[in-house]
């Protein structure tokens, strides 16, 4: 979907800004309620709008942004949410009720003005964890349009 939306707002407009990133676990990872989930393997950054020090995305220009995560656990569940701006927008859970692993995906597009913070936070202690190519935990995003 990103590869499509990226190359289309190419064509029909060259001069727009080109903001797009993704970012993964490097390892199995614990989090406490609320603690902001990192992504330090920044795999794609164009427009640097993500930091992997702070694991928030900062809008570098106003539009209209999509946002992807994949949730991963070996644990019995694992809580996350999208935050905006400290405001819960979508949350998900993976459990592994019926399997050694599960993992969760959501999407969500969002209207960001200039400055505004995007993240990925634990709602309840979780475990999440990189495995391998397959099964991974991952935020990504893209500016669909200004």
């Amino acid at each position: 979907m990103f590869f499509f939306e990226y190359h289309f707002n190419l064509y029909y407009n060259p001069f727009a800004a080109t903001v797009v990133f993704q970012a993964k676990l490097s390892s199995s990872t614990s989090y406490s309620t609320d603690q902001v989930v990192m992504f330090p393997a920044v795999t794609y950054n164009e427009g640097s709008g993500y930091s992997n020090t702070t694991g928030k995305f900062t809008a570098p220009v106003t539009g209209v942004y999509a946002f992807a995560k994949q949730t991963c656990t070996s644990s019995d569940y694992a809580y996350t949410a999208f935050v905006h701006n400290a405001l819960i927008v979508l949350a998900s859970e993976a459990n592994t009720r019926s399997t050694s692993a599960s993992c969760s995906s959501a999407q969500i597009f969002v209207h960001m003005s200039k400055g505004d913070l995007m993240w990925v936070k634990a709602t309840s202690s979780t475990y999440l964890f990189y495995d391998n190519p397959y099964r991974h935990t991952s935020f990504s995003g893209a500016l669909m349009h200004t």
